[in-house]
């Protein structure tokens, strides 16, 4: 029986062409094949009215809304919908400049299957990978009866759920991500030779992140809201090195000018070092008020002396082990604080709440990063975002209000109420 499903798109055996000529604008072109250059998925087409031939986005990940279209042989590209250039640019570029470099990818079979759904989470950015990812669950629950295959950085690969049917990882850094390979599409189109029926997972770049459960892709359970009382008080900061919390607009364009100038070594080695001495600051402030607060502090980057009693899981050298060690204390914590990022999002979906320091140019992407736990209002409780120059003081506020309210406002909205 074929699946009915808006979440499905067709490619075997017959391809998906709920499309319209970007030239005549004749419906239904003829559909000829696929093509898998990485990132993104398009269909190969024909139209039966003028002829033209193009490739087209398959509707899967962010071409679910920002599908273009481009000539097979004058490599026009068409946009109806202007999508944005960092979603076109990449793209056109690689069909311009289709790359022979060879790609791994080791296909890894852990249940034999004939129908399948294919998630493709290749991206050049992790948090990309891992939003993609997050669709697996649904596949895997909605729709039993087809095997999961996953297209996945191999870097991710310690993410993958139970019950998936074939992984298939492919040897590639996130940054070399963008361009249009010739030896994936080549090797995913073998594989699929072995399948009766395949369809495309949509794979959403914002899936509903409180329906996700975590612990299937990690295996690590999260903080247990109902145990926040009685958990020991924890918090852990997530300090990345490529995007810092700043005390001052002056600090960070001091940063900046000290980068352009060639100073970049010493901007980085003072403005890193002043981040952390934000972190603990708030620490400090934190501790006057609840004295016994654990800290931990995490992120990829370098250990840095700090005071006695915090933790630090700093390292550069990521595996799967370092991975769960850092899941196990964001789950340890009632509150993780960090600057706007994908470094959020794990984080997130372990821990209680947040304290996220938002820069002004993320306006437009607030929340995005946060693997919101909670439909109702914990959310606005729990998850407290703070200005992009926010003091130790204004963050250590947040982070009291959270201990000390926690029982009466869980209490009035989530024990008290019909």
């Amino acid at each position: 029986m074929i699946p009915v499903s808006k979440h499905l798109v067709p490619v075997k055996p017959s391809l998906f062409n709920e499309r319209t000529c970007p030239k005549c604008g004749a419906d239904h072109p003829r559909a000829v094949g696929v093509v898998f250059p990485g990132v993104h998925v398009l269909g190969e087409y024909a139209c039966i009215a003028c002829g033209y031939a193009f490739y087209h986005d398959m509707p899967v990940g962010f071409a679910v809304d920002h599908d273009v279209a481009i000539g097979k042989t004058d490599g026009t590209m068409h946009d109806t919908k202007s999508a944005e250039a960092w979603v076109t640019e990449p793209l056109r570029e690689g069909f311009r400049s289709p790359s022979d470099q060879e790609v791994g990818i080791e296909r890894r079979v852990l249940r034999a299957c004939k129908r399948v759904v294919l998630l493709n989470t290749l991206d050049v950015l992790y948090g990309h990978v891992l939003l993609k990812l997050w669709n697996a669950e649904y596949y895997l629950d909605a729709h039993p009866d087809l095997g999961l295959v996953i297209l996945m950085p191999r870097s991710f690969e310690w993410l993958v759920p139970k019950g998936v049917a074939e992984v298939w990882l492919v040897d590639q850094k996130l940054s070399h991500a963008h361009g249009w390979y010739r030896s994936i599409d080549r090797q995913v189109k073998a594989f699929l030779d072995d399948y009766d029926e395949v369809w495309l997972g949509k794979g959403y770049a914002h899936p509903d992140k409180s329906k996700v459960d975590i612990e299937r892709f990690t295996g690590v359970k999260p903080f247990d809201i109902g145990a926040f009382l009685q958990a020991p008080p924890q918090v852990t900061f997530v300090l990345r090195e490529d995007r810092l919390w700043f005390r001052t607009s002056l600090h960070k364009l001091k940063y900046r000018t000290m980068v352009k100038l060639g100073m970049g070594g010493l901007a980085r080695w003072y403005f890193l070092g002043d981040q952390q001495r934000l972190a603990m600051a708030t620490l400090r402030r934190i501790r006057n008020v609840i004295p016994g607060v654990r800290a931990v502090v995490a992120g990829l980057g370098d250990k840095r002396p700090l005071p006695a009693g915090v933790i630090d899981l700093r390292t550069r050298a990521i595996d799967a082990d370092v991975e769960r060690n850092w899941c196990r204390a964001y789950a340890a914590s009632q509150i993780v604080v960090g600057v706007h990022g994908s470094n959020m999002l794990l984080p997130t979906a372990f821990a209680a709440g947040c304290i996220e320091v938002l820069p002004y140019d993320r306006y437009g992407n607030i929340v995005q990063d946060v693997a919101v736990r909670y439909r109702d209002v914990m959310q606005l409780f729990l998850y407290r975002f703070v200005d992009e120059f926010a003091s130790a003081r204004t963050v250590a506020r947040h982070a009291i209000s959270i201990f000390r309210h926690f029982e009466v406002f869980h209490r009035n909205n989530r024990v008290n109420v019909p």
